[in-house]
């Protein structure tokens, strides 16, 4: 193999294929990347067995061929090189990096021993905006579940019908729900759970990137296609519990107010209860204002008085910070909705104007 490639082609690449990547003892060819010349580019592959990613460079081939070799020390090794081009040919079992006064040999593997990277062929084809499929895993993914003994709440459940896609995570304390309109969907209904590590690095090779992303389904995994990048992963098998029926459909309290506000507020007084990670939320129907209150024992107690728009009896619930933090993090709309029943009931948050994403929570019993 030898190919020619600019060192910010190459880096950009590497970056895309190299992030799930994890040190593997027991399968040492997991650590490396599968490096592969077809159709004029350069392809590098990875995968740790759950999830696999492609990514296409674009190069100048003048042979080709096909090899593994070392992720970190070539992705580390790229990232410090000039941004010039870089001359990358196989002899003797190594690879050569030369730039300039740069020249490197690293020690590689055969093709042969990298893991086969399935083709999913799948009928059930979604094609949706990247940009607005990025939004929607940015509001949902991080309610899903980290405890694995309950595999079909750690990830995230994609349903859609003819042209509507929605997409909810839930750890059975809070649960997050968005609603996307899709620009093609050739099957009239399904339901899959992706992985939540899957969601999560999909958006991250989303980026700041546009364009059209392609999902296939196929039986027990999931392809992926997005401008030049490629991913294929396994589904979580399972049934993903009916979350609609506990969604409450009347409030005795609702609050509006603005976000950005109440995001300074809550990391404020959530210094005062990170032992508890629990903030006091009162809503006032007299002063029309919402107080957040924290306290601690060891450090002190402090207090926040924010202007809403309190409709109903008022109310106060105890809220875990994290949890209202998480879901204002993702709400790009400038004001926002709290609607509450009661103390013990799960409360809602909303975005003001808009009614396409629901949030969820339940409240910490005193």
């Amino acid at each position: 193999m030898k190919i020619i490639c600019t060192q910010e082609n190459l880096k950009s690449g590497l970056l895309v294929v190299g992030r799930i990547i994890s040190s593997s003892h027991t399968l040492p060819i997991l650590n490396n990347l599968l490096l592969k010349t077809e159709n004029g580019l350069l392809k590098v592959s990875s995968t740790n067995l759950e999830i696999a990613t492609t990514n296409n460079i674009r190069c100048k081939v003048e042979e080709d061929g096909a090899l593994t070799v070392a992720s970190k020390i070539l992705i580390d090794l790229v990232n410090n090189l000039p941004n010039k081009n870089i001359t990358l040919y196989s002899k003797e079992g190594q690879l050569f990096i030369e730039t300039e006064n740069y020249h490197t040999n690293i020690k590689t593997l055969p093709a042969e021993e990298f893991p086969l990277i399935p083709e999913v062929e799948g009928k059930n084809v979604l094609k949706v905006d990247a940009q607005i499929f990025r939004g929607v895993l940015d509001q949902v993914v991080f309610a899903a579940s980290t405890n694995q003994t309950q595999p079909e709440i750690s990830g995230v459940l994609f349903a859609w019908e003819k042209n509507s896609l929605r997409v909810a995570a839930t750890d059975r304390y809070r649960l997050a729900e968005r609603k996307m309109d899709v620009l093609q969907n050739n099957n009239e209904s399904q339901e899959v759970i992706i992985p939540q590590k899957t969601c999560l690095e999909l958006s991250k090779i989303i980026g700041n990137q546009k364009g059209t992303l392609e999902m296939q389904f196929s039986g027990t995994q999931v392809s992926v296609d997005f401008n030049e990048a490629h991913v294929i992963s396994r589904l979580v098998d399972g049934q993903y519990p009916d979350y609609r029926q506990i969604i409450p459909t009347s409030f005795t309290t609702t609050a509006a107010t603005e976000k950005t506000p109440l995001v300074n507020a809550l990391r404020a007084v959530a210094i005062f209860g990170q032992n508890s990670n629990s903030v006091s939320v009162v809503f006032s129907e007299e002063k029309q204002q919402i107080v957040l209150t924290a306290e601690s024992s060891d450090l002190g107690k402090s207090s926040v008085e924010l202007p809403a728009k309190i409709e109903g009896a008022g109310g106060s619930l105890l809220l875990n910070h994290h949890y209202l933090l998480d879901c204002l993090g993702g709400i790009d709309s400038p004001n926002v909705v709290i609607k509450m029943i009661d103390d013990n009931s799960p409360s809602l948050v909303v975005p003001e104007d808009k009614n396409d994403y629901i949030y969820l929570v339940m409240p910490i019993k005193s």
